[in-house]
């Protein structure tokens, strides 16, 4: 489905949830899209043949996926992210997913289907054509944009800010109540901090991102409450960890459901133990945290 947003832009709204994303359709003199990984029967509104450019916010699957579809668009992605397209096993890599049987030691990964990481299904996507930089001026026509790179959600995150229209598309800086994510090798809780402080200076009149549908306006409030939710989980986990009379290892914290509340997948389950790292990473660098043994962890 097509949501337009003014005259020249418009939100591809996927029809699926999980592992898709909206995306952002850009009607000018060099047709453009922020994004790829819509459903399938969210396309029906746009010629795929009459795309020209892919912009990629970040590597994630529920962002690139359905890229095969644009065969003529000259796609590009911040180059920190463009190594985790080059092949396969980057790809696994960057997603941490070769961490799994050590984190998921008592889950067969047999997932492969519902993420569409598979060899095949990625050999299918095509890859990146090149790279753009942070500060980067992408004049589309009618249409300005300007990449503004935003570390923490992967390595190679990257927002984009249309300064006409002080609008923001914010990929997955994605004000959800799930969010902020930063469950993969490259991903860093403090530069997700600095990176929405980042977005926060632009100062923009309203913010769209890839997860979900309606239009943020006067964004200030709803930035400032999800950056703050990443030291809201610091306290959560030390807190945790002082109340404990014993050491505590990620497994047990994972059980204690510190930062997500519910457990729908084993996905959530392994993003919250690889989040748990990060977060047990920041408090031992301010002494909050000892790690007495290989992944057990105890309150100083």
């Amino acid at each position: 489905m097509l949501k337009r947003l003014d005259g020249r832009l418009a939100q591809v709204v996927s029809e699926a949830g999980f592992t898709y994303c909206n995306c952002l359709y850009i009607d000018d003199d060099v047709k453009t899209l922020i994004e790829t990984g819509a459903s399938d029967n969210s396309w029906s509104e746009i010629d795929a043949d009459s795309i020209d450019r892919i912009l990629y916010t970040h590597h994630h699957i529920d962002h690139i996926r359905g890229n095969d579809r644009f065969k003529k668009a000259v796609t590009s992605i911040h180059p920190l992210d463009a190594l985790a397209l080059d092949n396969f096993p980057n790809f696994l890599h960057y997603n941490s997913i070769d961490q799994w049987n050590e984190l998921m030691p008592d889950n067969v990964y047999a997932n492969v289907t519902e993420m569409n990481l598979a060899p095949d299904s990625f050999e299918k996507m095509i890859k990146v054509n090149g790279t753009f930089e942070d500060g980067e001026i992408i004049d589309l026509g009618a249409t300005r944009l300007q990449v503004v790179h935003t570390p923490g959600h992967s390595a190679g995150h990257c927002v984009f800010w249309f300064p006409d229209q002080e609008f923001l598309f914010s990929g997955d800086i994605c004000l959800t109540k799930a969010g902020p994510w930063y469950s993969e090798l490259y991903a860093d809780p403090g530069q997700m901090i600095d990176s929405i402080n980042k977005v926060i200076e632009l100062k923009p009149k309203s913010v769209l991102s890839s997860h979900i549908t309606k239009l943020v306006i006067d964004p200030m409030p709803c930035l400032k409450e999800y950056r703050d939710r990443i030291l809201k989980r610091d306290d959560n986990i030390y807190n945790f960890l002082k109340q404990q009379k014993k050491p505590e290892t990620i497994h047990d914290m994972a059980g204690r459901r510190l930062i997500y509340k519910i457990y729908p997948t084993m996905w959530v389950i392994f993003w919250e133990k690889l989040m748990l790292i990060k977060h047990l990473e920041r408090l031992k660098q301010v002494g909050l945290v000892e790690e007495v043994e290989k992944d057990s962890f105890i309150a100083c």
